[in-house]
């Protein structure tokens, strides 16, 4: 199944979780927050968030600095 991670085409096997998305980029869990075709899915739920072919995931880093 293909799905975008910031607008970089990702191939995953069909039922792959966003947690496991997250995975396969080597994107850490921590610090970040997450979207799937404009719905915010909190952390809790990226396990369990199961991906559909052509989702669009965006992951927002969050940094300090002004």
């Amino acid at each position: 199944m293909n799905v975008v991670v910031n607008d970089i085409n990702l191939c995953l096997p069909t039922g792959s979780s966003l947690q496991q998305a997250l995975e396969a980029r080597d994107i850490k869990p921590q610090g970040i927050a997450t979207a799937i075709n404009g719905t915010v899915i909190p952390a809790a739920k990226r396990e369990s968030t199961i991906l559909n072919e052509g989702d669009r995931i965006v992951i927002i880093k969050a940094f300090y600095g002004g």
